[in-house]
């Protein structure tokens, strides 16, 4: 069966790359006890490094069942029960005097009360935090991050709302009842035990290698991420490879059979299990469990459990196991479309690759794919000196704005590897995508003002935005959702 997926993967892998205009696509399908691999196009566009399955990249959410996987480790030594309300595991007065009652469980579900929280991003050289001293800041400040605390951080606990905060408190969790560093505990008791030889913590204490740049992406133009880490690590802080990640799916995939692995077979039934359901971006219903995210279990065979997974501005991965296939699939692509905000599985190349694999081992990889010759297509307009300011904006409005990153970008560094996939840099203006930048961080991190200075970019902007792949004909600036009245 593998055999067959993968020779499909191999065919397919260098069209979706170009159709989706990602420079660097790696996936890896495993069963319980064979894993394959395959890749196409550029881990690093200037410097021509081939992405493999084996490069190493943020993982974002992917870091999320990491952390529930410790956490129910510690549910089976006995030191903490699914149901155990988080301020008796935590420091006391950690949460503040008024935080609701809430569970570990519920923070695992994504019930426990906080906003969004993305990602709490910070410059590189910025001093590390430890995840307690984190979490008791975050709530003594009482707002969420996203716009410079537009929402409250906390609400009534019970209803989904996604947080990688409330991770982020989960794994505070784990780091004080395990009475160690969180990175020391679960690369000893995750990462190690599945040969995740590649696969790290940032928590800024050591800055783990990444062997891929992320791109921003408007059309067929990409420009390097601005670098950016976490002080959420728990929940967003990971770094692994496509084949890293597969190695730990493919041990759960031998802990629904029976074998015990990182936990027993009842735990991770337990993180398997719907506890409430959520959005559904993959077109059927969608369940959070512990840690993971859950299709609708009346899918029967093809139902799959996983997680989707992003890092700004630059990152997508996609993660899912069909525990009744004995398969699981896990795919990294290097763009983050800035002209939709949001990269759905059905448009993106990881969520693809992953899902086409599902689909061929269930009923046969198409024996002949014509016409897959993966030259690059052109997927969007040629950048021009206002453009280029536009680009700017976008970027200065996610990075200043949404993510309230205070620190100057280095832009020269960005400019200097913007590379378009068609091969035609003509009209591109690193000076006036500087400009544009510098006009988001002038305002920024105020939504409103934000949102003036997106209407003033004018419909010509707005065409340029549909011409890149936006949904709508707006300057596409989440405002409205982080910085709106609470949910």
């Amino acid at each position: 069966m593998l055999d067959d997926v993968m020779a499909a993967l191999e065919t397919v892998l260098p069209r979706l790359s170009a159709v989706t205009g990602t420079p660097g696509v790696a996936v890896a399908v495993a069963t319980s006890d064979e894993l394959r691999t395959a890749a196409t196009g550029f881990a690093d566009l200037a410097a021509k490094t081939p992405m493999t399955a084996e490069t190493v990249a943020p993982a974002g959410s992917l870091t999320k069942p990491v952390t529930g996987l410790a956490f129910l480790q510690l549910v089976e030594a006995g030191a903490v029960e699914l149901d155990t309300p988080v301020d008796q595991v935590l420091p006391a007065g950690l949460r503040g005097p008024d935080a609701g009652p809430v569970t570990a469980a519920m923070l695992a579900s994504h019930q426990g009360g906080y906003y969004s929280d993305i990602v709490t991003a910070t410059a590189p050289a910025a001093p590390a935090e430890p995840i307690l001293d984190y979490v008791r800041r975050r709530h003594e400040i009482g707002r969420a991050v996203e716009y410079g605390g537009m929402l409250p951080l906390t609400s009534a606990p019970g209803a989904y709302s996604y947080s990688s905060f409330g991770i982020g408190v989960l794994g505070g969790v784990v780091e004080h009842l395990a009475g160690e560093p969180y990175r020391a505990r679960v690369h000893r008791d995750v990462f190690a035990p599945t040969g995740m030889t590649a696969t790290s913590i940032d928590d800024g204490t050591q800055r783990p290698p990444s062997g891929a740049a992320g791109y921003m992406a408007f059309g067929d133009w990409c420009l390097p991420s601005p670098p950016l880490r976490t002080s959420a690590y728990p929940g967003v802080g990971m770094y692994t490879s496509a084949a890293d990640f597969a190695r730990l799916l493919q041990s759960l995939l031998r802990t629904g059979q029976g074998n015990r692995g990182l936990v027993g077979p009842d735990s991770l039934a337990a993180m398997a299990a719907p506890r409430v359901e959520r959005p559904s971006p993959h077109g059927v219903r969608s369940f959070s469990g512990l840690t993971l995210e859950l299709a609708d279990p009346d899918l029967g065979d093809d139902w799959w459990w996983g997680h989707t997974a992003a890092f700004p501005w630059g990152f997508w991965w996609e993660a899912r196991v069909w525990p009744h296939r004995d398969l699981a699939a896990v795919a990294v692509g290097n763009r983050w479309d800035m002209a939709r905000f949001h990269n759905p599985a059905s448009r993106s190349a990881p969520g693809l690759a992953v899902d086409w694999a599902g689909r061929w081992a269930r009923s046969g990889a198409p024996a002949k794919l014509p016409d897959m010759d993966g030259r690059p297509r052109w997927t969007g307009p040629r950048p021009t000196p206002e453009s280029s300011r536009w680009m700017g904006v976008l970027v200065g409005e996610r990075t200043h704005g949404l993510l309230a990153v205070p620190d100057p970008l280095p832009l020269a560094s960005l400019t200097a590897g913007a590379r378009s996939l068609g091969g035609d840099p003509a009209g591109w203006d690193p000076a006036a995508f500087a400009r544009g930048v510098e006009q988001a961080r002038a305002v920024a991190p105020d939504p409103a003002a934000l949102g003036v200075l997106g209407r003033e970019l004018g419909p010509a902007a707005a065409l340029w935005m549909l011409e890149c792949g936006a949904s709508s004909a707006d300057v596409t600036m989440p405002v409205g959702f982080y910085a709106s009245a609470p949910r």
